[in-house]
């Protein structure tokens, strides 16, 4: 066996041990028959050593890039910081690939806004006629913090984006999907998913944001029925799901 073609053999059995751990995947992948051929290649029996296929079948299936080809001497510090440096880009790749920079939409977007919406204990806001009136600024770098503090950022998508934020005083996460066709009328429809006061129960909430500071009165008029608006998790429905519940190992 030539020295070059043993070091390409001992590579890909590395690489198999330490990132791949199942031959058998790779069987699966590349459509083998049966694992002698990966066998083979890793003890570089196979009439032609590792080639350009494949190089493109280790890199499409299990994020092995072909660079750690190019050097056959490559160590193994330098060989695991190439392939999780390229996992790690690939895993950013494919975020950007749902959200995106869109600077004209962001343009109409960055500033203060009026978030509408029902209370989810009426009590809680009942000087403003059971509406809760929330100012929430985006800011200039994309992150999000509201009147209570509640912080967070905005990720925009093609057609709807999100606004996610963490409470103030607890890891609750808020999460408002919003349309990105109405943000230039400086009105938008939401849909909030959240935590009803106090709780870790659920509940859905359909608002809207504004420009504009409505009053209370105007709000609710825009809003309509709070019935229409709102819906809180079912206890009942948890409850029968908690009762079909595994414990966990």
């Amino acid at each position: 066996m030539k020295e070059h073609d043993k070091k390409v053999a001992d590579l890909l059995d590395k690489i198999i041990d330490r990132y791949i751990k199942v031959a058998n995947h790779i069987t699966k992948a590349f459509g083998f028959k049966s694992n002698t051929m990966i066998s083979n290649l890793r003890n570089n029996k196979h009439p032609s050593t590792i080639n350009q296929l494949h190089m493109d079948g280790l890199e499409k299936y299990f994020d092995i890039p072909k660079e750690v080809w190019e050097n056959v001497d490559i160590s193994d510090n330098q060989l695991d910081k190439l392939i999780v440096q390229y996992r790690k880009n690939k895993k950013s790749n494919q975020i950007d690939t749902i959200f995106s920079k869109n600077q004209k939409l962001f343009n109409k977007l960055k500033g203060v806004w009026y978030a509408y919406l029902y209370a989810s204990n009426p009590n809680s806001a009942k000087e403003s006629e059971g509406i809760w009136i929330v100012q929430t600024t985006i800011n200039n770098d994309y992150s999000v913090v509201d009147y209570w503090g509640n912080r967070g950022y905005l990720k925009l998508g093609k057609n709807e984006s999100l606004i996610i934020k963490e409470s103030y005083d607890n890891n609750d996460l808020t999460i408002i999907r919003f349309p990105n066709r109405q943000v230039p009328s400086q009105h938008f429809r939401f849909v909030i998913v959240s935590n009803q006061n106090n709780t870790e129960n659920e509940m859905v909430n359909f608002g809207f944001y504004s420009k504009v500071k409505y009053s209370a009165k105007e709000a609710k008029r825009i809003l309509g029925d709070k019935n229409k608006m709102q819906l809180k998790l079912d206890i009942e429905f948890n409850n029968r799901l908690n009762q079909e519940g595994i414990v966990p190992k």
